[in-house]
């Protein structure tokens, strides 16, 4: 022992690794679980386990402390975490990680048994004993922290769509930080910094890296005492709560289950004053939920996303806790990859890209016990572009709401978000049609008009929390003495809910081929009616004024591009939403017995106006470009990049106006005409006479693109081509699908046959363009009906896509 120990670099009493021991019930103990000592000479981790600590369960999680700045690999990423523990197996200690996914509960031994057996658990380390005294075991640890826990070489295959590595550790190139690697009674921090090469490098990385030969990341390993149990008692999961969870097959159940089980991701709050709670007041927890800033979050945001963190705080008083939460600034010379510390991380990449709000929990009982916000730095850039882009129409006077007022107040209810998700809630797609009902939604600027046709920015944003978030911290965190006291109590919180209608629909139903209009991503309005007529007028008032006046003296006119992408597709979301209406139907995550009705299909009127609403979008007038703005637009200039120009086409460094119409073009006949919501066409016409119909919409869909009127101007004859030939490729992709429903399929051939039929005499009204247009589409059609068709080579507008808001 005496001669490795020399060898040892002398590190501070601090530094050593700790966790408290599971002591005895009554006993307290400073006492370290275990220690790891830095042997720089030969680049070791060695890790002390006292005797009494093997086969005891602790907490393994694994973080990335550095990113790679593109959006995969980001500072703060959560990786691996579960239950581990140390056995000693002859010269050697395994640490063993057991399989959560599957327990029998309820069980007997033997049963218990069956159910651990029938699935794998895994050894995930190994570690050859370097000595044993005095009950102490040394062991060589390396395998563990200098090797890729994270898994950051899988999240390098592939990076920029390059080919290149693939890439592996260097152990001579990476070694652990002795400054982060520290230990507390209930914790342990392991911090390894780990050099990655490959023996082809991926060169599409050199934005991002000094040398792609050698890219060098650090991962945060956190050892953490498993919380007792007693106190908490696990919430089962029922998914009207709206809460994420822990789910695991239940192996114990009978014939009459379905072996589906699982609790609710929930922190651990509990009244200081019993008896207080019980009488209905609101009181203060043992614990308070606490929350840290990165001490990298600059001003203005670091006051916005405390303001908007501590949202909750007020939320919480409605499951009668007082001071239940709180953001907080980081202490002075804290590790912000510390296990004791929840944090808001900002996160800078070379572009947009997403928040999360991810934690780590007990995978016993879905208690969470630490939450790694990632709060993209970005995001404020694309709010002050909507922001800008609206300064045009406000003329001399200027805006009624500062850019820093409208982007402060964004992040404000961002940052709510993605703390509400730490706290265990999902989404809630359908919140904004209810009055703003919860920050769990997607936002989009609700920008309006004034009774004068002016702009008004001033209820961008909500400014607070709403009535579903009260009702969801209610159902996960309101606080029972026993089990029959919570049965009752959450199933009148529940009904309450049900009674007042406070709905929640989750992440599944807002795609594209939803059939709840409301239940759309970005969205603003209580019905999609409402939002599309009020996006529409303003996105009109914005594109009339729209000027060099959306960006700042002395700023090359190349950024108008972004801006007006903006102006331009300020209704894309609210098309989306209306378009759900066509083989609409609402529905609930009924529960027999609770009262909601379980389906309802939207009424034929309203499939009928939507329809109307959603086509009126792609009329010539509204898809042309003002000459004026086309003008105003160059290609970016040296120094300026593209990947600011969200508008691409195929004119070089001309606008290409003509694709992005196209392109929402495509999007809105896609929506209309997605799979999914055909066949829902088809069934509901299949069960009510007076229906809408699968040809009708197809009719519809083709009467207003191939059947319009050709337009005068040249402009608005070349978007009306670009809008014909969304309507054909949108046609051939579902009468192609072997996806597809078969009536589906059958209509959309009938369809294009009609189309062939009345392309046949078409010559384009003299218009060589329009006659080639046509003949090109007759082409495509025949190509198909012999059984040739490429849809991959067919001529199509991209859809624009912009950065999330």
């Amino acid at each position: 022992m005496s001669l490795f120990r020399t060898a040892l670099r002398s590190i501070p009493a601090g530094a050593l690794l700790a966790i408290a021991a599971a002591a005895p019930a009554g006993a307290q103990s400073d006492e370290p679980f275990l220690r790891v000592r830095v042997d720089d000479t030969r680049n070791r981790a060695l890790l002390e386990i006292p005797a009494a600590q093997l086969n005891r369960d602790f907490l393994h999680q694994v973080t990335l402390a550095t990113g790679l700045g593109t959006g995969s690999l980001d500072r703060g990423n959560t990786g691996s975490s579960g239950i581990v523990r140390l056995e000693r197996r002859g010269n050697r200690v395994l640490m063993v990680r057991d399989n959560y996914s599957v327990r029998a509960p309820a069980g007997d031994a033997a049963n218990q048994r069956a159910a651990r057996e029938g699935f794998p658990r895994s050894i995930v380390a190994s570690f050859p004993v370097e000595s044993d005294n005095a009950g102490v075991l040394t062991v060589d640890a390396t395998s563990l922290f200098l090797a890729d826990a994270y898994g950051v070489a899988d999240g390098l295959r592939g990076q920029g769509g390059a080919g290149g590595g693939p890439y592996r550790v260097d152990p001579a190139r990476s070694y652990l930080d002795a400054e982060r690697t520290k230990g507390f009674p209930k914790n342990a921090e392991v911090h390894a910094v780990l050099t990655f090469v490959a023996d082809q490098p991926n060169r599409a990385l050199q934005r991002t890296v000094p040398d792609a030969r050698a890219l060098t990341f650090e991962e945060h390993h956190s050892l953490v005492v498993l919380p007792e149990r007693d106190g908490f008692r696990p919430r089962d999961y029922d998914p009207r709560f709206g809460y994420g969870g822990t789910q695991f097959a239940d192996l114990s159940e009978g014939f009459d289950g379905d072996y589906r089980s699982g609790f609710i991701n929930r922190w651990r709050l509990v009244p200081k004053d019993p008896a207080a709670y019980a009488r209905g007041e609101v009181v203060e927890p043992v614990t308070p939920i606490t929350y840290y800033l990165d001490p990298g979050i600059p001003a203005p945001y670091r006051e916005a996303m405390r303001e908007g963190g501590n949202w909750w705080a007020k939320v919480f008083e409605a499951a009668g806790f007082r001071n239940a939460f709180r953001v907080l600034d980081l202490p002075a010379g804290a590790d912000p990859m510390d296990a004791r510390y929840s944090m808001l991380m900002w996160v800078h990449r070379t572009g947009p890209g997403p928040s999360v709000g991810p934690s780590y929990s007990d995978p016993r009982t879905g208690e969470i016990i630490r939450a790694v916000v990632r709060m993209d730095a970005w995001r404020s850039l694309i709010d002050y572009n909507i922001w800008a882009g609206t300064v045009p129409a406000f003329g001399t006077a200027g805006p009624n709401v500062s850019a820093e007022s409208f982007a402060m107040a964004r992040r404000r209810q961002h940052a709510a978000h993605e703390i509400g998700h730490t706290i265990g809630l999902s989404h809630n797609y359908i919140a904004s049609s209810q009055g703003r009902s919860s920050v769990m939604d997607y936002p989009f600027p609700l920008i309006t008009l004034d009774a004068n046709g002016g702009v008004d920015l001033r209820d961008a944003f909500r400014t607070g929390p709403g009535a579903w978030d009260s009702l969801s911290i209610k159902l996960g965190y309101t606080w029972y003495p026993d089990v029959n006291a919570e049965k009752s109590g959450l199933a009148a919180i529940m009904k309450d809910g049900i009674t007042r209608n406070v709905r929640f629909i989750n992440d599944t139903y807002a795609n594209a081929n939803g059939s709840i209009p409301e239940v759309t991503r970005w969205d603003e309005g209580a019905t999609m009616f409402d939002a599309v007529t009020r996006s529409s007028k303003v996105r009109r008032v914005l594109m009339d004024k729209f000027d060099e006046r959306a960006i700042q003296p002395g700023e090359p006119l190349a950024l108008l591009n972004m801006r007006f992408a903006h102006v331009y597709l300020h209704h894309r979301y609210s098309l989306e939403g209306v378009s759900k209406y066509v083989g609409g139907m609402d529905f609930s995550f009924a529960l027999r017995g609770d009262g909601q009705v379980p389906t309802r299909v939207l009424p034929a009127a309203d499939q009928r106006r939507a329809l109307k609403l959603a086509l009126d979008a792609l009329a010539p007038a509204e898809l042309t470009v003002p000459e004026r703005v086309q003008k105003l637009i160059p290609p970016p200039p040296p120094g300026f990049n593209t990947d600011q120009t969200w508008i691409e086409g195929s004119g070089g460094p001309a606008f290409d106006a003509i694709t992005l119409a196209g392109g929402l073009a495509n999007e809105v006949v896609g929506y209309l005409l997605d799979r999914d919501r055909a066949a829902r066409v088809v069934l509901f016409a299949a069960r009510d006479p007076q229906a809408l119909t699968l040809d009708e919409v197809m009719r519809t869909i083709v009467s207003r693109t191939w059947g319009a009127a050709v337009p005068t101007a040249a402009a608005e004859r070349a978007v009306l081509r670009a809008s014909q030939r969304a309507t054909l490729d949108v046609l051939l992709d579902l009468a192609g699908d072997v996806r597809a429903m078969p009536d589906v399929r059958a209509t959309a051939l009938t369809h294009v046959r009609q189309l062939q039929t009345r392309l046949a005499g078409a010559a384009g009204a003299g218009d060589a363009a329009a006659a080639a247009h046509v003949v090109a589409a007759r082409h495509d059609i025949q190509r198909f009906l012999d059984g040739n068709d490429k849809p991959e080579l067919r001529p199509r507008y991209p859809v624009i896509t912009l950065p999330w808001p």
